[in-house]
């Protein structure tokens, strides 16, 4: 149901690093007689807004059915086959009835007609979907969900200044558009350039000079890794996404109180400097509570959900917070994670998008079970609440729990020795040891009372 960009943060932050260094701002006109082949068509870029224009009225959503039986939306409707004619014949546009009617001069046949208010295409236009047609005439679904594939570099002119795949697209645009890449920027822009993409600060007396005596090959990946190994990195890059997600330290509503929320802010950071797979990222954050034994981590993670407005303004009515904060987070998690709004669909379905009435209220049944209050009273920690420790914190507590685990084990024994000594009764056993010789004393339990620790094991003999 979620459509996930399946990447590492670092590999995306080294290809926007490498992207900004580029010196191709300002670009120098070709000769128009070097004219690349005809870049492929996209109908979402290129075809769907001139048939939304130009042909929809008639043969697209609105229309229903469409008049004749033809829906030029519907890629299954316009290839279907017509007493031998096809309305639109993948890879043939010479024997595609649409380039027949859009581009004659019979008032009885062409298209759109004279009496339906839409204007006629352009030569432009009509091209454009010539060369779709001829190319395929592949329809596609809204870019958000369209399953992202890893692309195949395109074969460039100039392959010793195309480095890296990056460059060879770059490249091969510049060539589409009859452009050639200026000369590379010089090292000081090229720094400023990847410490303000990365970081968001300017580069330090030091660091120039570093990069500036560096002639190796490498300085220039060198320079990108150490600010990727920055913390300063996932502070910056932190912003763009708990700004996407309406991140607050207060309630946003009535009397704004702080609201202790910051350890998911600070978990954002982390996953950014630690390099958090982007599904990981996603998950704990929808669902981090529903994982088997959930971390810390992925449990402080889900605060996401609870970043909305909350408010306990008197007069509040609880049905009405209900739903006012469930909206909030559907809304909020389509555009952050499909990609796409789809708040329109909260009233009625609409016949251009994807999502439904009905979709949408499936997607907010997930959210209207959550176990917070719809009004939170205004508190810094709103039940639910949780203890939320940092990872250096939660070692220490490990470690510290297994210490008190030791001692109650040696209290314990201490009673059930006595108890047995007492009762007159012999020790328990396990195997060809006696259960109760011996309790390794750690660092944590130096200081207490090691009186009757014994410090080796007691080997007894079994009749």
């Amino acid at each position: 149901m979620i459509v996930l960009v399946m990447s590492l943060y670092r590999i995306a932050a080294k290809t926007f690093a490498l992207v900004a260094s580029l010196g191709f701002v300002v670009a120098v006109a070709l000769s128009r007689d070097s004219v690349a082949p005809k870049r492929p068509v996209s109908f979402n870029r290129d075809v769907r807004p001139i048939l939304s224009e130009h042909c929809y009225k008639c043969h697209g959503p609105a229309a229903k059915e469409g008049q004749g039986g033809l829906r030029l939306d519907n890629q299954a409707s316009a290839t279907l086959e017509r007493r031998g004619r096809f309305a639109i014949k993948p890879g043939d546009s010479k024997n595609s009835r649409v380039m027949f009617r859009i581009e004659t001069s019979d008032a009885d046949d062409v298209m759109p007609p004279a009496d339906s208010g839409m204007s006629r295409l352009s030569q432009e236009q009509i091209e454009t979907l010539r060369t779709w047609i001829d190319q395929g005439a592949k329809y596609e679904k809204h870019w958000a969900l369209i399953r992202p594939e890893m692309p195949t570099p395109p074969a460039v002119s100039d392959m010793k200044w195309a480095k890296n795949p990056i460059d060879a697209f770059v490249l091969d645009r510049l060539n589409q558009e009859h452009l050639k890449p200026e000369p590379e920027a010089d090292k000081a822009t090229l720094l400023r350039r990847v410490a303000l993409t990365l970081t968001g600060l300017q580069p330090t007396l030091e660091e120039a000079d570093a990069f500036l005596r560096d002639n190796s090959p490498s300085a220039y990946e060198k320079m990108v890794d150490r600010y990727l190994d920055s913390p300063r990195y996932g502070e910056h890059q932190a912003r763009y996404w708990l700004d996407a997600v309406r991140y607050g330290d207060t309630h946003g509503l009535h009397l704004d109180n702080e609201r202790a929320i910051y350890p998911y802010r600070d978990w954002v950071v982390r996953a950014f400097n630690q390099d958090l797979p982007y599904d990981k990222f996603a998950q704990w954050q929808l669902a981090g509570d529903l994982l088997q034994s959930p971390t810390t981590e992925q449990l402080i993670a889900t605060g996401y959900i609870r970043m909305n407005p909350t408010t306990s303004e008197g007069g509040a009515i609880v049905e009405e917070f209900q739903a006012k904060n469930t909206f909030d987070r559907v809304d909020t998690t389509s555009t952050v994670f499909l990609g796409m709004t789809i708040a329109c669909a909260r009233c009625h379905g609409h016949k251009y998008d994807p999502i439904s009435h009905e979709d949408y209220y499936k997607l907010f049944a997930f959210f209207n079970s959550t176990a917070d209050e719809a009004l939170d009273g205004n508190l810094l920690t709103p039940a639910p609440a949780m203890k939320a420790p940092t990872p250096d914190e939660d070692k220490k507590l490990v470690l510290m729990n297994k210490g008190l685990s030791s001692l109650e084990s040696r209290v314990d024994m201490r009673r059930a020795k006595a108890w047995l000594a007492e009762n007159k009764l012999v020790a328990p056993v396990v195997g060809n040891w006696e259960l109760s010789e011996f309790f390794p004393i750690s660092d944590f339990e130096k200081g207490f009372d090691q009186e009757d620790t014994p410090k080796t094991w007691s080997p007894i003999t079994i009749e």
